[in-house]
């Protein structure tokens, strides 16, 4: 098999079929003549790639696949969070790559368009999210927000930081980092926060859902959108662009959530512009 671009998922599960279904739309849409194959990762195990001139490696599994091995033509990376992506082009320092992670200073911003009241955030950090919520901390800063962390060493951290953080209310911005929040964790925290009358900032569908009264988060379908506009820049004889933030990305508010806790939460669509209007200040 010879293709333009080979698109290497991690595995089935429908996040990632959903990617390449949409990285398949966005190219066809402005390409019919590019040629797209798609594997799974554990299909290369001891085979030689199939011919392309360009791979696409989504998630952490199939990108450490790829980046183990030796090769000629552009790799992309994307799906994967931003500290395994660096860690990776460390190793094959020629790859491009978009990161699931939003840029901190993008949840401040958040914040602020979603929350205008709220005066101060707080971060609980654990092994994995010290160098995101340091992030995240100076992002609350220079937006003139006070700011605190609380480092989590293990769950029976959490309860007595969460006192300390907001004790003068406030509001908790949540981490991609599972050593503090995962299925054990999450529900606690919520209802720890609920208790407070502190509202939630999350970073996946799944935390406005549980009680988050605001979330943002790229879907697979918008990374693939950007990934197809890199795909189709380096086939045309572009340069691979370096690591990137996801350009695109979805709001989700919980406004029950919002309307017990006494906040009267905008729609997305204002809160969206919003905080666009808050990325383009200096």
């Amino acid at each position: 098999m010879a293709a333009n671009i080979l698109v290497v998922l991690s595995d089935s599960g429908t996040a990632y079929q959903s990617y390449a279904q949409g990285l398949r739309t966005h190219i066809e849409k402005r390409s019919n003549s590019t040629e797209i194959i798609v594997l799974e990762s554990s299909k290369l195990n001891g085979h030689p790639l199939p011919e392309a001139s360009l791979i696409v490696a989504v998630g952490s599994h199939a990108a450490e696949a790829l980046t183990a091995r030796e090769l000629r033509q552009p790799l992309l990376l994307t799906m994967l969070p931003r500290s395994n992506l660096e860690r990776l082009l460390v190793q094959h320092p020629k790859a491009g790559g978009i990161y699931i992670d939003q840029p901190p200073s993008r949840y401040i911003a958040l914040a602020r368009a979603a929350l205008p009241d709220v005066e101060r955030v707080g971060f609980l950090a654990g092994r994995d999210s010290k160098d995101v919520t340091n992030r995240l901390l100076v992002a609350a800063r220079d937006a003139r927000l006070r700011a605190q962390i609380e480092t989590i060493g293990n769950e029976a951290d959490i309860y007595p930081a969460m006192q300390r953080l907001f004790a003068e209310g406030g509001a908790l911005i949540a981490t991609p980092d599972s050593s503090v929040f995962n299925a054990q964790t999450i529900p606690s925290i919520l209802l720890s926060a609920y208790r407070r009358s502190v509202p939630v900032v999350g970073f996946s569908p799944a935390y406005v859902s549980a009680g988050a009264v605001v979330a943002l988060y790229s879907t697979p379908e918008q990374l693939a959108v950007q990934s197809a506009d890199i795909c189709l820049q380096v086939l045309a004889g572009g340069v691979m662009p370096g690591p990137q933030a996801p350009r695109h990305y979805t709001i989700g508010v919980n406004e029950r959530v919002a309307r017990s806790l006494g906040l009267t939460m905008e729609g997305e669509a204002l809160i969206r512009e919003r905080l666009e209007r808050l990325e383009r200040q200096p």
